[in-house]
């Protein structure tokens, strides 16, 4: 009975260890496909273990604190200004209006006005430089200063005017000799009147023929009855005196008169040229015109132009004068 007992208990324990090397031996049977689990990693969270070596031309993507860039400075080009009509000048910078007028009258008292000079003490007379221009007018090889002096005089002596200078304008020139300033010549070449009504100014300096000697382009301006009048002159120095070569009416305003026929308003600019390839210039002179309607009462309507109009007139020189060849 014992030994049936032990023979049955070998006989399940060989079961048990062949039962166990089957388990074994044997894979699991894989799950269906429609029931397993799949898991697929997006690509754009996929994250590699494996570090990379920069290479050469990599750049680093690190962020550094931003720097201003330094800002270039912003030149704003000045437009060149317009040839002023009265050249500046250069030799005679350190020459004030009083060392002139006291070249010309050195026993006459200045006492200075606001840009002008009270003389003598009489608020009554004063004198001024109205304008000047260097070049080389009566000496072909120093430099020369030419000033139109306006002298607004009360009622003088014969004697005084003969002395010291008529009421009104007129032209002198100025040479340095050892840092001195002297007067050249002094040349009496306007009509006498007050320099308040009758304005003289040097409108520029002019080689129109080349001769290294200036010439003296001097423009005018007077008001009589209302009619305002605009004329140029051009002075030539011909060994003795300022001569008059050229002149015209380059401008002119009646818009202030009564009973004129017909109300206008012209201006001209003057240029020298040479046109023609002689080596001398000619004068061209460019006028606009504008005439108005009158009023109700006959004066001159301002606000209501009739006719405008523009015209060129050329001038060339025949050796003694300019004549107008062009109109």
């Amino acid at each position: 009975m014992n030994g049936l007992v032990r023979a049955a208990r070998w006989i399940m324990w060989m079961m048990l260890i062949v039962g166990s090397a089957a388990c074994t031996a044997s894979p699991m049977p894989a799950l269906p496909t429609a029931t397993r689990p799949t898991t697929v990693m997006p690509t754009a969270t996929y994250v590699t273990t494996t570090p990379s070596t920069p290479t050469a031309t990599r750049i680093p993507t690190v962020m550094l604190p931003s720097t201003a860039t330094p800002r270039r400075p912003i030149i704003t080009p000045i437009p060149p200004a317009a040839p002023l009509p009265t050249p500046r000048p250069r030799q005679f910078d350190d020459v004030d209006a009083r060392a002139f007028l006291s070249a010309l009258f050195p026993d006459l008292k200045l006492t200075p006005s606001d840009d002008a000079f009270v003389v003598n003490g009489n608020p009554n007379w004063q004198m001024w430089v109205n304008a000047r221009a260097e070049g080389q007018f009566t000496q072909g090889d120093a430099a020369e200063l030419a000033a139109v002096i306006a002298n607004e005089s009360p009622q003088l002596s014969l004697d005084q005017a003969q002395r010291y200078a008529p009421w009104g304008s007129f032209l002198a020139i100025f040479q340095k000799r050892a840092g001195r300033v002297e007067v050249a010549q002094r040349s009496l070449l306007f009509p006498a009147l007050s320099p308040l009504v009758f304005d003289v100014r040097i409108d520029r300096v002019t080689d129109f023929d080349r001769d290294e000697q200036d010439e003296l382009l001097i423009v005018t301006n007077s008001t009589r009855l209302g009619i305002a009048t605009t004329a140029a002159f051009l002075y030539q120095w011909n060994d003795q005196v300022f001569a008059e070569i050229w002149s015209a009416e380059i401008g002119e305003d009646n818009t202030g008169a009564l009973n004129q026929p017909q109300y206008f308003v012209s201006a001209s600019t003057i240029r020298f040229a040479d046109l023609d390839g002689d080596g001398m210039d000619e004068i061209v002179v460019e006028s606009a015109r504008v005439d108005y309607a009158k009023d109700a009462q006959g004066l001159a309507n301002t606000e209501r132009e009739t006719v405008r109009r523009s015209e060129r007139r050329v001038y060339r020189w025949n050796g003694t004068a300019f004549s107008l060849i062009v109109r």
